[in-house]
């Protein structure tokens, strides 16, 4: 398991549509794209993954025209030799697991960077790492993005637990750990912009109000809301990620230093009572 050469689902999935067989683009990108990924994913049918990568970035179907160039775009800037190298630092510096990585392009990722646009995404699961990639994104860019969601991986590895078993505290710490991945690796000017979105009495105010009676929620798919807040709730954008990592940075400035992957190793509830966002 390392960095999936996915250039050649992709592609196979161009090809298919230029044939036009008659057979719907969204048919033939789940079967190209996400049937070859059953083995990771045996309990979902490639229709529900195909549904949630698209959810995060994976791009559309009718956008096959430009895939062809932005794949050769992307070989000429060596995101898979680049990522692959970085995955392996990683594992030795965190002494992570093993993790199949996909690549694909990120929705619009033929459009020239826009504000409107995102240029990257990602997703972690315990066995396998998916990177939405614009080709106008940096390199540091793309390091910063495998770090945080490979310190996921480290973290899902670490606690396993189903995703209907994880706690919303636990959402908070994963996210946090892998923001702060991001700030120890890379520096603060490589950090989401969310984590300063707050002033810390802002941030207790929440915590206190919102967080700390939900904090035993269970099952990821009832923390979304904790974590985006605006449309899905009550609660600011962004307000569980910023609080998230605010918790782990302060656990670190309080309790540390903690370095090479130990933060990973401490639980929930010690991080959060050494932080100054205590329960």
């Amino acid at each position: 398991m390392s960095v999936i050469q996915t250039q050649n689902l992709l592609n196979k999935f161009v090809e298919l549509c230029e044939e036009k067989s008659g057979r719907s683009l969204a048919y033939m990108q789940c079967e190209t794209i996400c049937e070859p990924l059953m083995e990771l994913f045996p309990k979902i049918n490639p229709e529900v993954l195909q549904y949630e990568l698209l959810t995060q970035g994976l791009f559309e179907p009718d956008e096959w025209i430009h895939i062809k160039n932005i794949v050769k775009e992307m070989e000429e800037q060596n995101i898979w030799i680049i990522v692959e190298k970085e995955y392996k630092y990683l594992r030795k510096l965190w002494k992570g697991p093993k993790v199949s990585i996909y690549i694909f392009p990120i929705k619009k990722a033929n459009l020239k960077s826009s504000k409107q646009i995102p240029r990257k995404n990602g997703i972690a699961y315990r066995n396998a790492l998916f990177l939405f990639l614009s080709t106008e994104i940096t390199i540091e860019e793309i390091k910063a993005l495998l770090a945080h969601e490979y310190n996921h991986v480290c973290r899902l590895k670490f606690l396993d637990l189903m995703p209907d078993k994880i706690s919303l505290k636990d959402s908070l710490i994963i996210e946090g750990l892998g923001e702060y991945a991001v700030k120890e690796l890379h520096g603060e000017k490589m950090l989401a912009t969310w984590t300063k979105h707050y002033s810390l009495e802002e941030a207790l105010y929440f915590w206190n109000k919102h967080f700390i009676p939900s904090l035993n929620v269970m099952g990821i798919k009832n923390h979304h809301r904790f974590l985006f807040g605006k449309d899905r709730s009550r609660l600011p954008q962004w307000i569980g990620y910023h609080l998230g990592y605010q918790i782990v940075n302060s656990f670190q400035e309080n309790q540390g230093p903690f370095h090479k992957g130990e933060l990973y190793t401490k639980s929930a509830d010690e991080i959060i009572a050494g932080s100054n966002f205590p329960i």
